[in-house]
């Protein structure tokens, strides 16, 4: 029996299931947090007295589930928002699927009301930023997840910034639903020929290991070095036949690092190929949502197209950001003109523009055009779709490109 041929119809078949009618678009917004000491701006460790761990305990009862692994409190639950920690204990909120960003606020808002008198108990501070502002990543410890300690071992011998993504960034991720295979292709293409131009309009790291960052978009820098089998770009995503089988064709090919036994017990497999892994059974449902969730390419498939490249940002410049993304990517109309302005961008042309915004800011021009001039007309064409509140939302990003600013810029002059 043929079981890479069973499991990548597997894979097909799953990302088919998430195929939405149009009328049932929405959004998804996740947004990573450091917990720091107020006095010294370093990183609140798990197991510390009155550390994450206690956190979330005190955040428990305002949520209706609690998550563990091997006897430690990992998670929170409620129906339309759930907190995850990253590997050193960044904090993480998970909120929708909504469509209107007013919900996600509201969302966002609970959450806040719930943890801002347990900082202040403890005198700490929730900071939005892409990289640790104060803490080295060597001095951090992970959660207790075998799975992190497993990776940071693999991704120290693919490349040498592992480290520095798992325990050292954070970051603002929104997600979109797709309405056909077709649609899928446009939006994939799209949001990975956008990512050089929203990494830069999202920038938002000026520190990198205690230290001055004296470039552009650290996260570009960071990912660039992790692992090229899943992060970055995946190869072939600029081409316009790219759809669910050629992404399944990127999983069933790549190393797994690690799969889940039975009993949700992590095992190491390192660089063995998922399609060896299960050479002679079939992907379950379980296996699946696990192995596609150990890729980080810019641009991600799941039930949704999960778009990736952006710094941690304060809730008014994400919802700022999410109501760009909604207004480009649920246009048919604005993302069939940036696909044929943009028609023969191939993968190189990506990367080539990641170099440029790093080294060049605003100086830099990507894809022949001025950088400034892009991210401009980005946001005029998604306020053309968006209502008059969420406008004024995307305005936010407008008037800081108008004044040449990021909030990494902002940051800056401000001495932060």
């Amino acid at each position: 029996m043929d079981y890479y041929d069973i499991n990548l119809n597997k894979l097909i078949d799953y990302f088919k299931s998430g195929i939405k009618e149009e009328k049932d678009k929405s959004l998804g917004l996740e947004l990573e947090h450091f917990i720091v000491k107020a006095d010294t701006m370093e990183s609140v460790d798990y197991y510390e007295e009155n550390g994450i761990r206690d956190i979330l305990k005190l955040l428990s009862p305002y949520f209706e589930k609690e998550i563990y692994k091997d006897g430690n409190l990992i998670g929170l639950i409620k129906d339309k928002s759930n907190i995850t920690l990253e590997p050193a204990s960044q904090l993480e909120i998970s909120i929708g699927p909504f469509i209107n960003t007013l919900d996600i606020l509201e969302e966002y808002n609970y959450f806040l009301l719930k943890i801002k008198p347990i900082l202040k108990k403890f005198d700490y501070k929730m900071i939005y930023a892409g990289y640790q502002p104060k803490s080295k990543v060597d001095d951090l410890n992970l959660i207790p997840k075998k799975r992190y300690e497993y990776m940071l071992d693999y991704f120290s011998k693919v490349g040498s910034h592992g480290k520095n993504m798992m325990k050292g960034s954070a970051s603002a991720q929104v997600s979109v639903d797709y309405f056909s295979e077709e649609d899928f292709k446009n939006k994939f293409r799209l949001a990975n020929i956008l990512s050089p131009i929203i990494s830069f309009m999202t920038d938002n790291t000026n520190i990198f290991e205690g230290e001055h960052y004296d470039k552009n978009c650290m996260r570009i820098d960071i990912w660039n070095d992790v692992d090229p089998d899943r992060s970055m770009i995946v190869k072939g995503a600029l081409n316009k036949e790219f759809g669910f089988s050629e992404y399944s064709e990127y999983i069933l090919n790549s190393p797994a690092i690690l799969i889940e036994d039975d009993n949700g017990n992590s095992v190491y497999t390192k660089d063995k190929k998922i399609k060896d892994i299960y050479n002679d059974r079939e992907l379950s449902k379980k296996d699946i949502e696990h192995i596609i969730s150990m890729f980080f390419p810019d641009v991600r498939l799941k039930n949704y197209v999960e778009i990736r490249m952006a710094d941690c940002l304060p809730i008014d410049y994400a919802l700022s950001y999410a109501s760009i993304i909604k207004g480009i990517f649920y246009s048919e109309e604005v993302v069939k003109l940036l696909l044929d302005k943009f028609e023969d961008i191939k993968d190189i042309d990506v990367i080539k523009a990641k170099e440029e915004v790093v080294n060049k800011g605003y100086d830099a021009k990507v894809y022949g055009f001025d950088i400034k001039d892009l991210m401009l007309n980005l946001i005029e064409l998604a306020k053309d779709h968006l209502c008059h509140e969420e406008k004024d939302r995307a305005s936010l990003f407008y008037d800081l490109i108008k004044m040449e600013k990021t909030l990494k810029i902002l940051k800056d002059e401000r001495g932060e």
